[in-house]
């Protein structure tokens, strides 16, 4: 517990900072991997990739 309190300051004071924030790019996709198994996550990676490769090529 005393580590992800540590994690929760530590992003806290990067993504407010006023210099350089930590924040995700405008374009980013985030995919939650909390309730998912590695290979689920794997699934999940394939299948944002094969949607955007669609997108770009018309």
């Amino acid at each position: 517990q005393e580590h992800l309190a540590a994690i929760r300051r530590r992003d806290e004071r990067d993504s407010t900072r006023e210099d350089s924030p930590l924040r995700p790019a405008p374009d980013a996709v985030i995919l939650d991997t909390t309730a998912l198994s590695p290979e689920e996550v794997l699934a999940q990676a394939v299948r944002l990739v094969e949607e955007r490769r669609a997108q770009l090529a018309g």
